[in-house]
């Protein structure tokens, strides 16, 4: 084994350096933004598996089971063994701890695309605000996103050495993505596709440019690793260790490691409801520039600009360098086709929501790399070069505000002022949880008492912020006439939550009064009305209107 040069040391230092500054960012103050209703439901669903040892895959509510597994060993270290007991950070921490992770994987790509570009890569990953801002949420998109990048780190690495090893770590990584969400197909299509292309628009070029150009034996010795894959002589063996890593992962996960066994059926099934989903017109339909939008050119308002332009741009740059260069062609190549393709299937499907712009947005910022190292190559002259080096690190100084603002103004962070806030829960929720948590100290019940939510809209994430209640005791309804019928030979509940498109259903079946004085945004444009049983309302301002009383 032949050993690393200084300048390799010296690269990979780099690189780690950059990852630990990526995973300080992501996890510094990571409760500080609201829980999102979607985060809310995901983290109910992993305190269940903490508490319980047991989940159940819904095929028509919630992506893949990787997510929750892979959250359980963190929430073991805390030291909490319930739900109640457990923080928005304690979730948040395994995501960010993935989207770090990507500047790592990136190292296993540098003999592809070359040090200069994987070091640009990083630093772009590092400081990008959308790939900070959803690795600090709790959802299933940062995972997906590594174990894409492990994919094809693992596939680029197996085709340069045919090692068996990395033909399983591939194998794994597709079964961990199909075990994360279901649009993993969406860039499982876009490798497939990406790769015959990138192999053909290399012999076009052979072809093209003649054998008296070079380009033939550059490309040919630069790529065996991207034209291997299809090399008839691919051993059989290794694509069944292969398939049978992915099968493997993806049914011991889906089958909840025995506890589940239609997980792995159910997991098949979840695509009838979500090819429906996404191409319905629906709440979360969009216009097919919605993604490119929030990243190039996002104006929510007077005195308000985002962009992720710098990036964008050095990714076309990186496209058009990726198809004419001779030197390491094969794997830029292969990433050209695939961030184009995999943008196009996201772009065309009507259902879009932002967090999903991460998967073609890693590729994106690879191809940045290549087109960043690229200008500073073409361009003739030292000064010339300067030049545009300074220009690089200005716009990474905009990005690197950008990002900062983005993920820690307070008043931005929960804000539709801000690309990457979609339906996002007001911070006003956090003052509804502050006044149960008080009304609770006050009632002889305590954390036992009765709270029923009545609303036609979609309650999440009130679960997360009343986890400290006992779930037997906290009830939800969609129907006022069915919250009416069922709760008739039961004792007035000491609180209900409810929104104005059924207080009066709710109003005219109250069985003793309550206080309505309360109202609390839950997200935009969604208020909660707080009814609180008079008994505890007397107590709420006697120990108000005492000394140091705390509304």
């Amino acid at each position: 084994m032949r050993r690393p040069t200084v300048e390799a040391v010296l690269f990979g230092a780099c690189i780690l350096a950059v990852a630990a500054g990526a995973l300080a960012v992501r996890t510094a103050r990571l409760g500080l933004r609201p829980m999102h209703p979607d985060e809310a439901n995901q983290a109910v669903k992993a305190g269940i598996l903490l508490e319980t040892g047991r989940l159940d895959y819904d095929p028509d509510q919630h992506h893949g089971p990787s997510l929750y597994w892979l959250t359980i060993p963190a929430l073991r270290l805390s030291g909490a063994r319930d739900l109640a007991h457990l923080t928005e950070a304690e979730f948040r921490l395994v995501p960010a701890v993935f989207g770090a992770g990507l500047i790592v994987l990136v190292l296993l790509l540098a003999d592809g695309l070359g040090r200069g570009p994987v070091l640009g890569a990083a630093l772009l990953t590092a400081i990008s605000p959308a790939m900070v801002f959803y690795s600090r949420y709790y959802i299933q998109e940062p995972l997906l996103v590594f174990f894409t990048l492990a994919a094809i780190a693992s596939g680029w690495r197996y085709s340069r050495s045919g090692s068996l090893g990395w033909a399983v770590a591939a194998g794994a990584s597709f079964g961990l993505m199909h075990a994360t969400k279901e649009t993993w197909v969406l860039a499982a299509a876009a490798m497939a596709l990406a790769l015959p292309l990138a192999i053909a628009w290399g012999r076009w070029r052979e072809r093209v440019a003649g054998p008296e150009s070079g380009v033939a034996g550059a490309e040919r010795s630069d790529a065996p690793g991207i034209l291997s894959i299809l090399n008839p002589h691919l051993r059989p063996p290794h694509l069944l260790a292969a398939a049978a890593a992915a099968c493997l992962v993806a049914t011991a996960l889906y089958f909840s490691f025995g506890t589940n066994p239609k997980g792995p059926g159910d997991s098949i099934r979840a695509y009838v409801t979500y090819l429906r989903r996404g191409t319905e017109n629906g709440l979360h339909t969009n216009p097919w520039y919605f993604y490119l939008e929030l990243l190039v050119a996002f104006r929510p308002g007077r005195g308000f600009f985002w962009t992720e332009g710098l990036i964008v741009g050095l990714a076309a740059v990186g496209f058009f360098s990726s198809l004419f260069r001779r030197e390491k062609a094969g794997l830029c190549r292969f990433l050209a086709f695939y961030t184009v393709l995999l943008t196009a299937f996201y772009s065309l499907i009507p259902y879009k929501t932002p967090w999903c712009l991460l998967s073609f947005l890693q590729g994106m910022i690879l191809l940045a790399g290549v087109g960043a190292w690229a200008v500073l190559r073409w361009l003739p002259g030292l000064p010339l070069k300067t030049l545009a080096l300074g220009l690089l690190v200005t716009g990474a100084g905009h990005l690197g505000s950008e990002c900062r603002r983005l993920n820690f103004d307070p008043r931005l962070i929960a804000d539709q002022r801000n690309p990457y806030v979609y339906a996002h829960t007001s911070t006003d929720a956090l003052n509804l949880a502050a006044r149960m948590e008080r009304l609770a100290q006050l009632s002889d019940e305590g954390h036992e008492m009765v709270i029923h939510v009545v609303t036609p809209e979609n309650y999440s994430p009130l679960p997360w912020y009343l986890r400290k209640f006992n779930p037997d005791h906290v009830g939800y309804w969609h129907d006022a006439k069915n919250w009416a019928r069922e709760t008739a030979h039961y004792p007035p509940p000491s609180v209900i939550l409810l929104t104005s498109d059924v207080q009066e259903a709710v109003d005219a079946h109250l069985r003793t009064a309550y206080n309505r004085q309360m109202i609390f945004g839950l997200r935009p444009t969604v208020l909660l009305s707080v009814y609180v049983r008079e008994d505890l309302w007397a107590k709420f301002l006697s120990a108000s209107a005492e000394p140091g009383g705390t509304p």
